[in-house]
């Protein structure tokens, strides 16, 4: 029996504890001993609790950062989680190796950890990356720019000189470390394997030739079945965050829309629900099992993530509503296919009625999503989640990985 941890440093909500059981599982499955050490475990009992799966929490960068430019790339993405002075970012560099050391893993993985990878170097165990494409940045230098449909032409300057401080800060950390040093940022995504958890027409950086694509993995069996307000409009399921600035417009413009909605918010005052709960628009307190939603329903309202991957994957239209960087560029992906439409984050909240409006009446998005899920191979998760478990027991046998597209990309 090997010890797997499996690592997540950044992010929010449920997908990558979602994504992280599905494979602890089938680690354990297989004999394993698969330990989760996670950015937030405030719902991790209620999600793994259930499966007797193990649990931690891991060292994070809590201090804000104040002061800086809205984020050209990834690079400068890091600089708000510690990699702008190697002092703070050798202190959660040196608590990742602490906890390992009292885990003794004997193999690694991670998902969306960049400052758990830095302190990965010279650990002397195999690491897996998995996760989805903008956790994954292309290993070029400097990163690609986040706002790939508009023009960069005066970001050259800027991304050179946060490449460089980046990497000299991860060098100081590392020299600390007894670890080998870095050549440019991109390098802290070494690793005996890589996977991405993505389609590559939704990759956000744009299609990679070279990148070991094994598609979403999601749980989507977590949750209670879905229960739809009585009637025969069409029903249009809405995942939301009560804290979504625009949450009452949403609201709003649901109420007086001619569908159908059920609607998963978790944190969503009762006040607000009571004002906007109808014969038609029905609240769910808990998760919903998105394998029955996405069977049921006829579109889909979320703020981008891994929703847009479940929803098209069946071939279901979205709008999609982003509030940060990582969902405003899946959402401008979903939107070039032609199966989704978004509010950006700085849009304006009157044009939901009329956004609402297009999602169900303009038939050329249903066309486009289901156009879209025909293309696809297979949607069979397990399939992926078979391969990257493969690929974790050559590892753990001391050969090479027996698949040779998951090499570090």
């Amino acid at each position: 029996m090997a010890t797997i941890v499996l690592n997540w440093e950044l992010g929010a909500a449920l997908g990558h504890v979602g994504r992280y059981l599905t494979i602890a599982l089938q680690l354990r499955a297989q004999g394993h001993r698969p330990v989760l050490v996670l950015r937030d475990i405030s719902r991790a009992e209620a999600v793994l609790g259930p499966h007797a799966i193990e649990f931690l929490q891991a060292p994070v960068w809590l201090t804000p950062v104040q002061g800086l430019p809205p984020d050209l790339n990834f690079t400068e993405t890091l600089f708000r989680f510690g990699f702008l002075k190697a002092a703070g970012l050798l202190s959660i560099a040196r608590a990742w190796r602490s906890l390992w050391t009292l885990l003794q893993p004997d193999l690694m993985l991670f998902d969306h950890a960049p400052t758990a990878l830095l302190a990965a170097r010279g650990f002397d165990v195999p690491r897996v990356i998995v996760g989805n494409s903008f956790a994954v940045p292309p290993r070029v230098r400097p990163l690609p720019r986040y706002r790939w449909w508009a023009n960069g032409a005066g970001d050259h300057h800027r991304l050179a000189e946060t490449e460089e401080r980046t990497t000299r800060n991860c060098n100081a950390v590392l020299k600390e470390l007894g670890a080998p040093l870095i050549a440019q940022v991109a390098d802290l995504f070494e690793a005996e394997a890589t996977y991405l958890c993505a389609r590559p027409r939704l990759d956000v950086y744009g299609e990679r030739a070279d990148a070991n694509y094994i598609g979403p993995v999601n749980s989507l069996s977590m949750g209670s079945g879905p229960v739809w307000p009585a009637g025969d409009a069409p029903p249009v399921f809405a995942y939301l965050k009560s804290d979504y600035k625009h949450l009452d417009a949403v609201l709003g413009a649901i109420g007086k829309s001619r569908a159908r909605y059920l609607i998963y918010a978790a944190g969503l005052p009762e006040q607000l629900r009571k004002r906007h709960e109808s014969a038609r628009v029905a609240f769910s307190a808990t998760p919903l099992q998105m394998s029955e939603v996405v069977k049921q329903c006829t579109a889909i309202i979320c703020h981008a993530g891994g929703m847009s991957d479940i929803a098209l994957d069946h071939g279901k239209p979205l709008l999609l509503l982003p509030t940060q960087m990582e969902q405003t560029m899946t959402s401008h992906r979903v939107e070039a296919l032609g199966a989704g439409i978004l509010l950006a984050p700085d849009g304006n909240p009157a044009l939901l009625p009329k956004l609402l409006r297009r999602l169900l009446d303009d038939e050329s998005l249903a066309a486009r999503a289901v156009e879209y899920a025909a293309q696809l191979s297979s949607i069979d998760q397990s399939l992926a989640v078979g391969r990257l478990v493969e690929g974790c027991e050559a590892l753990l046998s001391g050969g090479a990985n027996a698949d040779a597209k998951a090499r570090s990309q």
